[in-house]
């Protein structure tokens, strides 16, 4: 089963202070340990040096060494310690304190030092001295039973234990509380989040009060909220401008075939004008149907740019001979101009209906017996292409709303998705497209394109 965050936190904090006091305690048992036997020897280098000093007395009161360790053993009092006098060629002089063992005294005294020695009774910490002063030569050593540092030693270790027992499960339960109430906010947030769905997503998270991390999240999460939302409601908003379009063609198409069919007998004219409709129809359903699919897989950068050099003013010229029926329709007249041989990296495809959809758009916005006209420029490492009409001018309120899906502005038998797919065109190829400047008798579309190779990457629909 997975822990919470709140227990991790918990299990990462009293383990590291488990390490913690661990560490400490192992270090201060040896560094107590160690003192305590450096602190025994420093007693017994003491014991020693009084010993020897009043050895020295008695020998310069003329005592034989016998007689003068007989004096010694009642002059020097030490408690809980043994100590011992034997000759140098062997032979135990004198031994009081502490009783012990006189077998297991004579080798550790045949080497001066200080060292531990193991008994049957137990370990002792021994200091010997190999006295020569005049004419005497003896042996001495003070013996301490180690016992007692054995025993201070454990209660320290359980005293430590017991401390750090305390202190881990006051830091556990510390970690506990403060890792609960750190998240007491996220958990909070996470109900709120529980709580938002796609058919309500205008709710959002409460950030907490303290500006750390979580309310960095939870601004964040809220940020990424309004952009989903924001793509929902277009999505949304997609859908019903998209079934409004739908829906005329449709519609138009099943009457003209009710109609059609609500006589047993029809002139051949009668059908041919039916089918017509049902045609016309069609293809402008066919129209709308590719443009809100090329629009979806652009949204969904599903739609990859073929790189390959485009002759952009030949481009041009093709784009307007194959428009020159629709304008004649109107009557609208199509000129180009500008600068000649303007090449760039770009989609033929794509930068071809580019250019035809703003055509297209100008030439049925233009004036009854108007004018439109397409320059072509190059500054630098930039190609400007500029579409102009003369039709009535775009109110400064809609001048950037014409740009999205499904909006026409007048009269136009147009879907109302040239010009967000022209712009999309034009900024999967880096550049952009603006309604440069829109005045009576003079509407002026400007698309700005890299005229040298970039590294190009489709571009979302805005």
């Amino acid at each position: 089963m997975a822990l919470s965050i709140r227990a991790r936190l918990t299990l990462w904090y009293s383990t590291a202070v488990l390490v913690i006091l661990a560490s400490g305690a192992v270090a201060g048992s040896l560094a107590q340990s160690r003192l305590a036997v450096q602190r025994l020897d420093d007693d017994l280098g003491r014991t020693m040096a009084t010993l020897e000093g009043v050895m020295r007395t008695e020998f310069g009161e003329g005592l034989s060494l016998e007689a003068s360790a007989e004096e010694a053993s009642l002059e020097v009092v030490a408690p809980d310690r043994t100590l011992v006098l034997t000759r140098r060629e062997g032979g135990i002089l004198q031994v009081w304190g502490v009783p012990f063992d006189r077998e297991a005294l004579s080798a550790p005294l045949q080497n001066a030092g200080t060292t531990t020695l193991a008994t049957s009774a137990g370990q002792f910490r021994i200091r010997t001295r190999l006295v020569d002063y005049g004419s005497h030569r003896y042996n001495a050593g003070v013996l301490a039973s180690l016992d007692t540092l054995h025993t201070q030693h454990l209660e320290m270790v359980r005293a430590m234990m017991l401390g750090g027992a305390i202190a881990l499960i006051a830091a556990a339960a510390g970690g506990w509380l403060i890792g609960r109430q750190t998240l007491k906010p996220l958990t909070a947030m996470a109900d709120q989040a529980s709580l938002i769905d796609e058919h309500d997503p205008r709710e959002r998270l409460t950030p907490p009060p303290a500006r750390d991390e979580l309310g960095q999240l939870a601004v964040s999460f809220n940020a990424l909220l309004d952009r989903l939302a924001s793509t929902l409601n277009q999505q949304r908003q997609f859908m019903a401008d998209a079934s409004h379009e739908l829906r005329t063609p449709v519609s138009v198409i099943r009457t003209a075939a009710q109609v059609t069919l609500a006589r047993d007998r029809r002139t051949s004219e009668e059908y041919r004008e039916s089918l017509e409709i049902v045609g016309e129809q069609a293809g402008r359903l066919s129209r709308i149907v590719d443009a809100m699919f090329l629009l979806a897989r652009a949204e969904a950068h599903g739609v990859p740019l073929r790189r390959e050099f485009v002759n952009l003013d030949d481009l041009l010229a093709e784009s307007v001979r194959g428009l020159r029926v629709l304008a004649n329709q109107k009557p609208v007249s199509v000129s180009t101009g500008g600068d000649q041989e303007v090449g760039l990296i770009g989609d033929d495809a794509l930068l071809r209906q580019m250019i035809g959809n703003l055509l297209d758009n100008a030439i049925r916005h233009a004036a009854a017996n108007g004018n439109v006209s397409a320059s072509l420029g190059r500054g630098g490492d930039r190609v400007t292409l500029r579409i102009t009409n003369d039709g009535e001018p775009i109110a400064p309120e809609d001048r950037e709303r014409i740009f999205g899906r499904f909006v026409r502005l007048g009269v136009s038998s147009g879907a109302g998705l040239g010009l967000p797919i022209a712009r999309w065109i034009a900024e999967a190829h880096g550049g952009t497209l603006q309604l440069h400047e829109s005045q009576p008798g003079r509407t002026t579309f400007a698309v700005n394109l890299p005229a040298e190779p970039v590294a190009v990457a489709p571009a979302s629909h805005r």
